[in-house]
Protein backbone atom coordinates (compact mmCIF):
# COMPACT_ATOMS: atom_id res chain seq x y z
CA UNK A 1 0.00 0.00 0.00
CA UNK A 2 1.54 3.58 -0.74
CA UNK A 3 2.37 5.25 2.60
CA UNK A 4 0.04 8.11 3.44
CA UNK A 5 0.44 11.47 4.87
CA UNK A 6 -0.51 11.48 8.75
CA UNK A 7 -1.06 15.06 9.49
CA UNK A 8 -3.62 15.27 6.84
CA UNK A 9 -5.26 12.30 6.42
CA UNK A 10 -6.21 12.60 10.17
CA UNK A 11 -8.53 16.05 8.79
CA UNK A 12 -11.10 13.62 8.01
CA UNK A 13 -13.19 13.43 11.32
CA UNK A 14 -15.05 9.85 12.87
CA UNK A 15 -17.99 11.55 12.44
CA UNK A 16 -17.86 11.28 8.51
CA UNK A 17 -18.40 7.92 8.64
CA UNK A 18 -21.80 9.04 9.50
CA UNK A 19 -22.12 11.96 7.03
CA UNK A 20 -20.69 11.18 3.77
CA UNK A 21 -23.42 8.28 3.55
CA UNK A 22 -26.25 10.97 4.69
CA UNK A 23 -25.39 13.06 2.11
CA UNK A 24 -24.71 10.82 -0.72
CA UNK A 25 -28.27 9.43 0.20
CA UNK A 26 -29.83 13.16 -0.02
CA UNK A 27 -27.84 13.51 -3.42
CA UNK A 28 -29.14 10.56 -5.23
CA UNK A 29 -33.01 11.25 -4.12
CA UNK A 30 -32.36 14.74 -5.46
CA UNK A 31 -30.19 13.84 -8.98
CA UNK A 32 -30.90 10.16 -9.33
CA UNK A 33 -28.97 7.15 -9.35
CA UNK A 34 -27.35 7.95 -12.80
CA UNK A 35 -25.84 11.19 -11.39
CA UNK A 36 -24.25 9.75 -7.98
CA UNK A 37 -22.07 6.51 -7.63
CA UNK A 38 -21.29 4.53 -4.28
CA UNK A 39 -19.89 0.80 -4.88
CA UNK A 40 -16.23 1.30 -4.65
CA UNK A 41 -16.75 -1.96 -7.53
CA UNK A 42 -18.22 -0.07 -10.10
CA UNK A 43 -15.45 1.38 -13.19
CA UNK A 44 -16.93 4.86 -12.83
CA UNK A 45 -15.80 4.87 -9.08
CA UNK A 46 -12.31 3.74 -9.85
CA UNK A 47 -11.87 5.74 -12.60
CA UNK A 48 -13.03 8.76 -10.36
CA UNK A 49 -10.51 7.91 -7.68
CA UNK A 50 -7.09 7.68 -9.93
CA UNK A 51 -5.34 10.85 -9.59
CA UNK A 52 -2.08 11.46 -10.84
CA UNK A 53 -0.33 11.47 -7.44
CA UNK A 54 -1.02 7.94 -6.86
CA UNK A 55 -0.80 8.91 -3.39
CA UNK A 56 -4.50 10.36 -3.27
CA UNK A 57 -5.58 7.22 -4.99
CA UNK A 58 -5.27 5.37 -1.13
CA UNK A 59 -8.91 7.67 -0.67
CA UNK A 60 -12.43 6.74 -0.77
CA UNK A 61 -15.38 8.66 -0.97
CA UNK A 62 -18.82 7.67 0.54
CA UNK A 63 -19.80 8.56 -3.18
CA UNK A 64 -18.78 9.89 -6.22
CA UNK A 65 -21.36 12.24 -8.08
CA UNK A 66 -20.86 13.67 -11.60
CA UNK A 67 -22.92 16.84 -12.01
CA UNK A 68 -24.07 18.02 -15.21
CA UNK A 69 -24.43 21.47 -14.17
CA UNK A 70 -24.25 24.61 -11.59
CA UNK A 71 -27.86 23.56 -10.59
CA UNK A 72 -26.54 19.99 -9.92
CA UNK A 73 -23.71 21.39 -8.05
CA UNK A 74 -25.89 23.76 -6.08
CA UNK A 75 -27.92 20.76 -4.74
CA UNK A 76 -24.88 18.58 -3.67
CA UNK A 77 -23.05 22.08 -1.79
CA UNK A 78 -26.47 22.11 0.08
CA UNK A 79 -26.70 18.43 0.78
CA UNK A 80 -23.45 18.27 1.97
CA UNK A 81 -24.05 21.44 3.98
CA UNK A 82 -27.07 19.94 5.91
CA UNK A 83 -25.42 16.07 6.42
CA UNK A 84 -22.25 18.14 7.67
CA UNK A 85 -19.72 15.84 5.36
CA UNK A 86 -16.26 16.21 4.04
CA UNK A 87 -16.53 16.82 -0.11
CA UNK A 88 -13.63 17.83 -3.14
CA UNK A 89 -13.81 18.75 -6.16
CA UNK A 90 -11.83 17.09 -9.21
CA UNK A 91 -11.74 18.02 -12.58
CA UNK A 92 -8.52 16.96 -13.89
CA UNK A 93 -7.12 15.48 -10.35
CA UNK A 94 -3.39 16.90 -11.02
CA UNK A 95 -2.72 19.00 -8.00
CA UNK A 96 -0.82 16.36 -5.17
CA UNK A 97 -2.01 17.96 -2.26
CA UNK A 98 -3.60 15.50 0.14
CA UNK A 99 -7.67 16.44 0.09
CA UNK A 100 -7.35 19.20 -1.67
CA UNK A 101 -9.38 17.09 -5.20
CA UNK A 102 -9.37 13.76 -2.92
CA UNK A 103 -11.66 13.04 -0.14
CA UNK A 104 -11.87 9.85 2.43
CA UNK A 105 -15.81 9.05 3.34
CA UNK A 106 -17.13 11.78 1.86
CA UNK A 107 -18.37 13.44 -1.34
CA UNK A 108 -16.56 13.48 -4.48
CA UNK A 109 -17.42 16.09 -7.22
CA UNK A 110 -16.20 14.69 -10.38
CA UNK A 111 -16.52 17.19 -12.73
CA UNK A 112 -15.77 15.08 -16.15
CA UNK A 113 -19.33 15.71 -17.36
CA UNK A 114 -19.01 19.05 -17.21
CA UNK A 115 -17.82 19.56 -20.70
CA UNK A 116 -19.66 22.01 -22.89
CA UNK A 117 -17.60 24.16 -24.88
CA UNK A 118 -18.60 27.24 -27.40
CA UNK A 119 -16.81 30.06 -29.50
CA UNK A 120 -18.38 33.27 -30.25
CA UNK A 121 -16.96 34.33 -33.71
CA UNK A 122 -17.72 38.07 -33.50
CA UNK A 123 -16.25 38.51 -29.82
CA UNK A 124 -13.59 35.75 -30.61
CA UNK A 125 -14.96 34.85 -26.75
CA UNK A 126 -14.99 31.13 -25.70
CA UNK A 127 -16.15 29.11 -23.16
CA UNK A 128 -15.64 25.73 -21.60
CA UNK A 129 -16.98 23.76 -18.82
CA UNK A 130 -14.42 22.37 -15.43
CA UNK A 131 -14.74 19.01 -16.61
CA UNK A 132 -12.29 17.34 -19.02
CA UNK A 133 -8.32 18.38 -19.54
CA UNK A 134 -6.85 20.72 -21.79
CA UNK A 135 -5.88 18.96 -24.37
CA UNK A 136 -9.62 18.18 -25.32
CA UNK A 137 -10.50 21.54 -25.14
CA UNK A 138 -7.33 22.92 -27.25
CA UNK A 139 -8.73 19.98 -30.03
CA UNK A 140 -12.20 21.91 -29.57
CA UNK A 141 -10.93 25.27 -30.68
CA UNK A 142 -8.49 24.10 -33.17
CA UNK A 143 -11.47 23.98 -35.33
CA UNK A 144 -12.17 27.86 -35.32
CA UNK A 145 -8.10 28.45 -36.04
CA UNK A 146 -8.02 29.29 -32.20
CA UNK A 147 -7.09 28.47 -28.68
CA UNK A 148 -7.12 29.64 -25.30
CA UNK A 149 -4.59 29.74 -22.85
CA UNK A 150 -4.06 26.75 -20.76
CA UNK A 151 -2.08 23.96 -19.47
CA UNK A 152 1.52 22.88 -21.42
CA UNK A 153 0.44 19.31 -20.84
CA UNK A 154 -2.89 18.14 -23.02
CA UNK A 155 -3.74 15.66 -19.84
CA UNK A 156 -3.98 18.25 -16.93
CA UNK A 157 -7.34 19.72 -15.96
CA UNK A 158 -8.59 22.89 -15.90
CA UNK A 159 -8.49 23.25 -12.57
CA UNK A 160 -4.71 24.75 -13.10
CA UNK A 161 -6.29 28.01 -14.55
CA UNK A 162 -7.65 28.93 -11.04
CA UNK A 163 -4.59 28.51 -9.85
CA UNK A 164 -2.89 31.25 -12.05
CA UNK A 165 -1.88 28.50 -15.27
CA UNK A 166 1.50 29.24 -17.09
CA UNK A 167 0.94 28.29 -20.50
CA UNK A 168 3.74 28.48 -24.09
CA UNK A 169 1.27 31.42 -24.81
CA UNK A 170 1.87 33.00 -21.73
CA UNK A 171 5.13 35.71 -22.36
CA UNK A 172 2.55 37.49 -25.11
CA UNK A 173 -0.93 36.81 -22.57
CA UNK A 174 -0.56 36.23 -19.35
CA UNK A 175 -0.77 33.76 -17.08
CA UNK A 176 -4.18 31.41 -18.10
CA UNK A 177 -6.37 33.40 -14.74
CA UNK A 178 -5.15 36.55 -17.04
CA UNK A 179 -7.81 35.55 -19.65
CA UNK A 180 -11.05 34.95 -17.52
CA UNK A 181 -13.75 37.30 -18.50
CA UNK A 182 -16.53 35.96 -16.77
CA UNK A 183 -17.04 32.89 -14.58
CA UNK A 184 -20.06 30.76 -13.89
CA UNK A 185 -19.80 30.21 -9.89
CA UNK A 186 -21.55 28.10 -7.37
CA UNK A 187 -20.72 29.70 -3.82
CA UNK A 188 -20.69 27.51 -0.11
CA UNK A 189 -24.47 28.64 0.46
CA UNK A 190 -25.46 27.03 -2.90
CA UNK A 191 -25.65 30.33 -5.12
CA UNK A 192 -25.34 30.41 -8.62
CA UNK A 193 -23.38 33.92 -9.36
CA UNK A 194 -21.91 35.19 -11.99
CA UNK A 195 -18.29 37.10 -11.71
CA UNK A 196 -16.70 39.38 -14.20
CA UNK A 197 -15.56 42.82 -13.96
CA UNK A 198 -19.38 44.16 -13.54
CA UNK A 199 -20.89 41.87 -11.32
CA UNK A 200 -19.14 40.69 -8.11
CA UNK A 201 -16.03 41.86 -8.98
CA UNK A 202 -14.41 41.13 -5.76
CA UNK A 203 -15.30 37.44 -6.46
CA UNK A 204 -13.60 38.07 -10.27
CA UNK A 205 -10.39 39.28 -8.56
CA UNK A 206 -10.10 36.14 -6.10
CA UNK A 207 -10.63 33.28 -8.25
CA UNK A 208 -7.91 34.88 -10.87
CA UNK A 209 -5.13 32.77 -9.23
CA UNK A 210 -6.10 33.24 -5.37
CA UNK A 211 -7.12 29.83 -4.54
CA UNK A 212 -8.73 27.94 -6.51
CA UNK A 213 -12.01 26.87 -5.64
CA UNK A 214 -11.64 28.22 -2.20
CA UNK A 215 -14.61 30.76 -2.48
CA UNK A 216 -16.84 28.41 -4.54
CA UNK A 217 -16.59 25.56 -7.40
CA UNK A 218 -16.82 27.42 -11.21
CA UNK A 219 -18.99 25.61 -13.47
CA UNK A 220 -18.34 27.48 -16.58
CA UNK A 221 -15.46 29.82 -17.51
CA UNK A 222 -15.78 32.53 -20.18
CA UNK A 223 -12.13 33.26 -21.45
CA UNK A 224 -10.69 35.72 -24.47
CA UNK A 225 -9.14 32.80 -27.12
CA UNK A 226 -6.18 33.28 -29.18
CA UNK A 227 -4.85 32.56 -32.60
CA UNK A 228 -3.51 29.68 -33.02
CA UNK A 229 -1.52 29.02 -36.35
CA UNK A 230 1.95 26.82 -36.86
CA UNK A 231 4.78 26.39 -34.12
CA UNK A 232 7.85 25.91 -34.67
CA UNK A 233 8.51 23.84 -31.23
CA UNK A 234 10.52 20.75 -30.19
CA UNK A 235 12.54 19.07 -27.19
CA UNK A 236 16.60 19.59 -27.23
CA UNK A 237 17.39 16.88 -24.65
CA UNK A 238 21.28 17.03 -23.14
CA UNK A 239 23.40 15.10 -20.85
CA UNK A 240 26.71 15.36 -18.56
CA UNK A 241 28.93 17.07 -21.22
CA UNK A 242 26.82 19.89 -22.18
CA UNK A 243 24.87 20.43 -18.97
CA UNK A 244 26.72 23.23 -17.13
CA UNK A 245 26.19 24.78 -20.36
CA UNK A 246 22.93 24.72 -20.85
CA UNK A 247 21.94 25.87 -17.10
CA UNK A 248 24.17 29.37 -18.52
CA UNK A 249 21.82 29.37 -21.24
CA UNK A 250 18.84 28.96 -18.84
CA UNK A 251 19.79 31.67 -16.78
CA UNK A 252 20.64 33.96 -19.91
CA UNK A 253 17.33 33.37 -21.66
CA UNK A 254 15.68 33.83 -18.28
CA UNK A 255 17.20 37.43 -17.88
CA UNK A 256 17.71 38.72 -21.01
CA UNK A 257 15.21 37.29 -23.62
CA UNK A 258 12.82 39.86 -24.93
CA UNK A 259 10.71 37.99 -27.56
CA UNK A 260 7.28 37.56 -25.89
CA UNK A 261 6.68 34.74 -28.93
CA UNK A 262 9.22 32.78 -27.17
CA UNK A 263 8.85 30.06 -24.36
CA UNK A 264 10.88 28.02 -23.01
CA UNK A 265 10.47 25.05 -19.99
CA UNK A 266 14.11 24.01 -18.54
CA UNK A 267 13.47 20.65 -16.75
CA UNK A 268 16.68 19.02 -15.14
CA UNK A 269 15.86 15.48 -14.26
CA UNK A 270 18.06 13.11 -12.04
CA UNK A 271 17.40 9.38 -11.61
CA UNK A 272 17.62 7.95 -7.93
CA UNK A 273 19.93 4.93 -9.53
CA UNK A 274 23.42 5.38 -8.80
CA UNK A 275 25.42 7.25 -11.47
CA UNK A 276 28.48 4.58 -11.59
CA UNK A 277 30.73 7.85 -12.36
CA UNK A 278 29.25 7.51 -15.65
CA UNK A 279 26.70 10.65 -15.25
CA UNK A 280 23.75 8.51 -16.56
CA UNK A 281 21.27 9.33 -13.98
CA UNK A 282 20.99 13.05 -15.26
CA UNK A 283 19.74 14.99 -18.28
CA UNK A 284 18.32 18.33 -19.23
CA UNK A 285 15.41 18.49 -21.69
CA UNK A 286 14.66 22.02 -22.82
CA UNK A 287 11.02 22.74 -24.66
CA UNK A 288 11.46 24.93 -26.64
CA UNK A 289 8.58 26.67 -28.34
CA UNK A 290 8.00 29.69 -30.93
CA UNK A 291 4.31 30.75 -31.69
CA UNK A 292 5.69 31.02 -35.72
CA UNK A 293 6.99 29.31 -37.90
CA UNK A 294 10.80 30.99 -37.45
CA UNK A 295 12.16 31.53 -34.48
CA UNK A 296 15.19 33.28 -35.69
CA UNK A 297 17.80 33.63 -33.03
CA UNK A 298 15.43 33.34 -30.14
CA UNK A 299 16.56 29.94 -28.87
CA UNK A 300 20.32 30.57 -30.42
CA UNK A 301 21.71 29.79 -27.11
CA UNK A 302 19.90 25.96 -26.81
CA UNK A 303 20.65 25.20 -30.70
CA UNK A 304 24.18 26.47 -30.44
CA UNK A 305 24.77 23.19 -27.58
CA UNK A 306 24.84 20.26 -29.03
CA UNK A 307 22.41 17.95 -27.82
CA UNK A 308 21.79 14.00 -27.69
CA UNK A 309 18.58 14.32 -29.21
CA UNK A 310 16.33 17.08 -31.32
CA UNK A 311 13.11 16.82 -31.97
CA UNK A 312 12.55 20.78 -32.80
CA UNK A 313 10.22 21.56 -36.20
CA UNK A 314 6.72 22.77 -37.09
CA UNK A 315 3.98 21.65 -35.07
CA UNK A 316 0.28 22.13 -34.58
CA UNK A 317 -0.34 23.26 -30.94
CA UNK A 318 -1.81 19.88 -30.06
CA UNK A 319 1.42 18.64 -31.13
CA UNK A 320 3.05 21.15 -28.88
CA UNK A 321 1.07 19.80 -25.92
CA UNK A 322 1.37 16.65 -25.99
CA UNK A 323 5.64 16.69 -26.22
CA UNK A 324 7.73 15.20 -25.36
CA UNK A 325 5.34 12.28 -25.96
CA UNK A 326 1.46 12.24 -26.00
CA UNK A 327 0.35 11.05 -22.78
CA UNK A 328 2.74 12.37 -20.77
CA UNK A 329 0.66 13.37 -18.02
CA UNK A 330 -0.84 9.65 -17.85
CA UNK A 331 2.73 8.01 -17.74
CA UNK A 332 4.36 9.85 -14.99
CA UNK A 333 2.08 8.84 -12.97
CA UNK A 334 3.63 8.40 -9.30
CA UNK A 335 3.87 9.08 -5.78
CA UNK A 336 4.89 12.58 -6.86
CA UNK A 337 4.52 15.86 -5.04
CA UNK A 338 5.66 19.28 -5.87
CA UNK A 339 7.25 21.99 -4.15
CA UNK A 340 8.25 25.53 -5.24
CA UNK A 341 10.99 28.13 -4.89
CA UNK A 342 10.87 31.86 -6.81
CA UNK A 343 13.72 33.86 -7.40
CA UNK A 344 15.43 36.74 -9.66
CA UNK A 345 17.93 36.43 -12.19
CA UNK A 346 21.57 37.63 -11.62
CA UNK A 347 21.39 37.53 -7.86
CA UNK A 348 23.15 34.57 -7.81
CA UNK A 349 19.95 32.61 -6.02
CA UNK A 350 19.97 30.76 -9.13
CA UNK A 351 23.49 28.70 -9.07
CA UNK A 352 22.75 28.24 -5.37
CA UNK A 353 19.30 26.71 -5.51
CA UNK A 354 21.02 24.65 -8.03
CA UNK A 355 23.41 23.53 -6.47
CA UNK A 356 21.82 22.66 -3.04
CA UNK A 357 19.53 20.22 -4.81
CA UNK A 358 22.27 19.00 -6.99
CA UNK A 359 23.81 17.87 -3.19
CA UNK A 360 20.45 16.64 -2.24
CA UNK A 361 19.91 14.71 -4.84
CA UNK A 362 23.56 12.51 -5.03
CA UNK A 363 23.17 11.93 -0.67
CA UNK A 364 19.89 10.71 -1.35
CA UNK A 365 19.93 7.91 -3.94
CA UNK A 366 17.60 5.60 -3.42
CA UNK A 367 15.09 7.00 -1.67
CA UNK A 368 13.65 8.75 -4.90
CA UNK A 369 12.80 7.29 -8.61
CA UNK A 370 12.86 10.74 -9.97
CA UNK A 371 13.73 14.49 -9.17
CA UNK A 372 13.17 17.41 -11.67
CA UNK A 373 14.18 20.94 -11.63
CA UNK A 374 12.19 22.89 -13.74
CA UNK A 375 12.78 26.52 -14.26
CA UNK A 376 9.98 28.56 -15.60
CA UNK A 377 10.82 31.90 -16.76
CA UNK A 378 8.50 34.81 -15.90
CA UNK A 379 9.30 37.81 -18.25
CA UNK A 380 8.49 41.31 -18.06
CA UNK A 381 6.15 40.39 -21.91
CA UNK A 382 4.31 38.33 -19.22
CA UNK A 383 3.70 40.87 -16.19
CA UNK A 384 3.06 43.42 -19.12
CA UNK A 385 -0.13 41.48 -20.14
CA UNK A 386 -1.28 40.10 -16.85
CA UNK A 387 -1.61 44.07 -16.18
CA UNK A 388 -2.97 45.03 -19.04
CA UNK A 389 -5.92 43.18 -18.37
CA UNK A 390 -6.63 44.34 -14.44
CA UNK A 391 -4.07 41.57 -13.15
CA UNK A 392 -4.72 38.63 -11.11
CA UNK A 393 -4.40 38.17 -7.35
CA UNK A 394 -1.12 37.42 -7.48
CA UNK A 395 -0.29 41.16 -8.59
CA UNK A 396 2.39 40.00 -10.04
CA UNK A 397 5.76 42.43 -10.20
CA UNK A 398 7.70 43.19 -13.58
CA UNK A 399 9.86 40.47 -14.80
CA UNK A 400 11.96 39.14 -15.40
CA UNK A 401 12.26 36.52 -12.27
CA UNK A 402 11.13 32.67 -12.21
CA UNK A 403 9.66 30.07 -10.87
CA UNK A 404 11.81 26.46 -9.69
CA UNK A 405 9.55 23.59 -9.95
CA UNK A 406 10.51 20.78 -7.53
CA UNK A 407 9.51 17.43 -8.29
CA UNK A 408 9.72 14.19 -6.32
CA UNK A 409 8.41 10.63 -7.11
CA UNK A 410 9.08 8.03 -4.52
CA UNK A 411 9.69 4.27 -5.00
CA UNK A 412 6.34 2.43 -4.41
CA UNK A 413 5.70 0.46 -1.63
CA UNK A 414 7.88 2.70 0.97
CA UNK A 415 7.14 2.39 4.23
CA UNK A 416 5.41 5.58 6.32
CA UNK A 417 8.14 6.20 8.53
CA UNK A 418 10.60 6.45 5.11
CA UNK A 419 7.82 8.34 3.27
CA UNK A 420 7.49 11.00 5.69
CA UNK A 421 11.47 11.12 6.36
CA UNK A 422 12.34 11.66 2.42
CA UNK A 423 9.48 14.02 2.74
CA UNK A 424 11.16 15.95 5.80
CA UNK A 425 14.47 16.20 4.10
CA UNK A 426 13.41 17.44 0.86
CA UNK A 427 11.04 19.94 2.43
CA UNK A 428 14.19 21.65 4.22
CA UNK A 429 16.37 21.65 1.27
CA UNK A 430 14.14 23.37 -0.67
CA UNK A 431 13.34 25.56 2.17
CA UNK A 432 16.93 26.32 2.61
CA UNK A 433 17.43 27.51 -0.87
CA UNK A 434 15.59 30.38 0.13
CA UNK A 435 12.77 33.06 -2.34
CA UNK A 436 13.32 36.24 -3.31
CA UNK A 437 11.32 39.06 -1.56
CA UNK A 438 8.45 40.21 -3.14
CA UNK A 439 7.61 37.65 -5.43
CA UNK A 440 4.81 35.62 -5.26
CA UNK A 441 5.14 31.57 -4.79
CA UNK A 442 3.08 29.43 -7.43
CA UNK A 443 0.00 27.92 -6.72
CA UNK A 444 0.09 25.65 -9.54
CA UNK A 445 3.21 23.82 -7.96
CA UNK A 446 3.43 24.57 -4.32
CA UNK A 447 2.90 22.25 -1.25
CA UNK A 448 0.18 22.55 1.09
CA UNK A 449 2.84 23.76 3.77
CA UNK A 450 4.29 26.57 1.53
CA UNK A 451 1.14 28.66 2.29
CA UNK A 452 1.81 30.22 -1.48
CA UNK A 453 -1.05 32.89 -0.78
CA UNK A 454 0.89 34.68 2.30
CA UNK A 455 3.56 35.57 0.13
CA UNK A 456 0.66 37.55 -2.11
CA UNK A 457 0.70 41.57 -1.53
CA UNK A 458 -2.97 41.51 -2.19
CA UNK A 459 -3.69 38.27 0.85
CA UNK A 460 -5.09 40.79 3.14
CA UNK A 461 -7.50 41.74 0.34
CA UNK A 462 -8.37 37.63 -0.31
CA UNK A 463 -8.44 36.94 3.25
CA UNK A 464 -11.39 39.58 3.26
CA UNK A 465 -12.94 37.78 0.17
CA UNK A 466 -12.70 34.71 1.40
CA UNK A 467 -14.58 35.48 4.71
CA UNK A 468 -17.69 37.28 2.14
CA UNK A 469 -18.18 34.27 0.58
CA UNK A 470 -17.91 31.68 3.37
CA UNK A 471 -18.79 33.47 6.07
CA UNK A 472 -18.92 30.39 8.23
CA UNK A 473 -16.21 28.86 6.91
CA UNK A 474 -17.93 25.91 4.94
CA UNK A 475 -15.48 25.22 2.30
CA UNK A 476 -12.58 25.82 5.03
CA UNK A 477 -13.57 23.28 7.31
CA UNK A 478 -14.69 20.74 4.79
CA UNK A 479 -12.97 20.89 1.94
CA UNK A 480 -8.91 20.61 1.49
CA UNK A 481 -7.05 23.55 0.04
CA UNK A 482 -4.96 26.66 0.78
CA UNK A 483 -4.77 28.24 4.22
CA UNK A 484 -5.84 31.67 4.59
CA UNK A 485 -5.01 32.21 8.19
Amino acid sequence: MLPLIPLLASIAPVAATAAGPAACAKITTQLGSSKVVSSELSLSYIESIEYWSTLQDAYKPSCVVYPKSAQDVSIVLQAVRAADSRFAIKAGGHNPNTFYSSVDKGVLLDMSSMTEKSYDPDTTLATYGPGGVFGDIYEYFADYNRTVVGARLAGVGTGLALGGGMSYLSPQYGLACDSFRELEIVLPSGEIVIASNKSNPDLYFASRGGGGNAYGVVTKYTVQSRPSGEFWAGNLIYTFPQKDNVIEAIGNFIQYNTDPKAAIIGTYEKLGTPDLNLNLDEAIIMFLVYDGPDPGDAFSNFTSITPLLDTTGIKTYLEVVNMPIPMSTEISRGANIFRVGVHRPGDGSYENALDIWRDWAETNKGRYTLLSLDFQPVPKSLTDASNAQGGNAMQMPDGPWFWLNYLITTPPGMSEADFNAVQASYRDMVKSSGNAEGLPLFINDANYDQNPLQTFSAFAKLQEIKKRYDPDNFFADKTGGWSFE
